[in-house]
């Protein structure tokens, strides 16, 4: 029988020449349903075949990085094209194998010296799970930046957006947070980013620790730097306005070398499902430099004429302006249409139409929210809302099912005394 998929596209990679061209690269020569693309032996060599090739696995010597961190930010990369890795260490530097296991494309981790047989079966084999899982989930699959992260399949970092104040986007971040989180088991993080964050009085949390830890010791810094609610991590800007100041000062622009970007970007490595970015209304450091780092945009708006022409002017920015720097297609932007009720002067259909007129495109409407008292007040109670507000339970749950597609079934599985459970079923189990 002819095997008629396609052959793994794979990558070497080690600072051991010896060890790569007499042990790593027969053994996958060896095998027809390999085709090795590329050999590396230096860093640089790594990292820039690693982006113009991007193989289906790239099977790596830690000892080439010249850090941990280095090796994780690059398997990091790797999630825009779905690729998976395995990572082979030194048996002297095997306590570092809990490092590299956190990275969501990593599936395995070999100590030298080693069996080359159960290295090419365990790449192949985690290569073809994760074409069978892809085949069978193409519409969470086909988004921009998607990987395997946990029991969801796929990694979206979703920067809510506003394009003018109060439109509640805070709210609408934390309630999807607090719901994926805490009543879905899954694996959540929350960046607060306003001046000063929201989180921090919603979730009875603190002003500290915050971002600065990692600004501070970037890499380690990261996990020093977060707090939790419940099961939901949460992530904090500085509360003092100079500190907030001085981190978007150092790189005006959004660039990937900017401090808020690599903070971002970090969190790639820490295996969560999803990262969800509640962003300042306005273009500062604080929303233009996470920005570029996301692979998905919900903008929070009201319905009124001063809400629809500032987001128009979000789409502008999104699809125009910044269309050399930021990584989020046309298709993976969304609206949620908040505080609307019988009072407002414009209703959700007609704030869509107008929107699609003046700029000829509109994003999909995730959910409408309507304005309920109760949500400020479970706030100034430090409760999550969606608790309590059925309206807003309801439209999380919608906003969820267009993040990530099935997620009715999954809500309906959890309510039955399942958490999680459908999500395997939904999205398979993680390679």
């Amino acid at each position: 029988m002819i095997d008629k998929d396609p052959k793994v596209l794979t990558m070497l990679a080690g600072a051991d020449a010896q060890l790569l061209f007499y042990q790593m690269q027969p053994a996958f020569l060896a095998d027809a349903r390999f085709s090795v693309a590329s050999i590396a032996t230096s860093w640089a060599d790594c990292e820039r075949n690693l982006t113009q090739l991007k193989p289906h696995l790239l099977v790596v010597q830690a000892d080439i990085a010249p850090s941990p961190e280095a090796l994780l930010s690059a398997l990091a990369r790797m999630q825009v094209w779905n690729g998976l890795a395995l990572v082979l260490l030194k048996s002297a530097h095997q306590d570092l194998r809990g490092v590299y296991e956190r990275a969501g494309v990593c599936r395995g981790i070999f100590i030298l010296p080693l069996n080359w047989g159960e290295v090419v079966q365990a790449g192949y084999g985690a290569v073809a799970t994760e074409r069978a899982r892809s085949s069978a989930q193409a519409p969470l699959q086909s988004a921009v930046g998607l990987r395997s992260a946990t029991a969801i399949t796929g990694t979206r970092v979703v920067a809510f957006l506003s394009g003018s104040g109060g439109t509640g986007r805070s709210t609408v971040a934390e309630s999807v947070a607090y719901e994926l989180a805490v009543r879905m088991n899954v694996r959540t993080l929350l960046a607060s980013f306003d001046l000063p964050p929201a989180a921090v009085m919603h979730f009875n949390l603190h002003y500290s620790p915050h971002a600065g830890e990692y600004f501070a010791r970037p890499g380690e810094g990261f996990s020093a730097a977060l707090q939790s609610r419940e099961t939901l991590d949460v992530l904090v800007a500085p509360e003092n306005s100079l500190e907030y100041a001085r981190a978007g000062e150092s790189s005006p622009s959004a660039t990937e070398k900017s401090p808020i970007h690599s903070l971002v970007m970090a969190s790639w490595t820490r295996n969560y499902a999803a990262v969800l970015l509640d962003l300042p209304a306005g273009e500062g450091s604080w929303t233009l430099q996470p920005l570029v780092a996301a692979n998905t945009a919900l903008i929070v708006t009201r319905t009124t004429l001063a809400d629809l022409a500032a987001t128009r002017h979000m789409l502008v920015l999104l699809l125009e302006r910044m269309r050399g720097e930021h990584r989020i297609p046309q298709e993976s932007i969304f609206l949620v249409l908040n505080q609307a009720g019988e009072q407002s002067s414009i209703t959700p259909r007609g704030f869509y139409e107008e929107l699609t007129a003046s700029y000829g495109w509109a994003p999909p409407v995730l959910a409408v929210l309507p304005y309920d008292p109760g949500i400020p007040r479970a706030q100034d109670a430090q409760k999550s809302p969606i608790l309590t507000v059925d309206s807003l339970a309801s439209g999380t749950r919608s906003i969820l099912q267009g993040l990530f597609p099935g997620f009715e079934t999954l809500h309906t599985s959890r309510s039955k005394g399942k958490p999680g459970g459908l999500l395997r079923g939904l999205m398979g189990r993680s390679g």
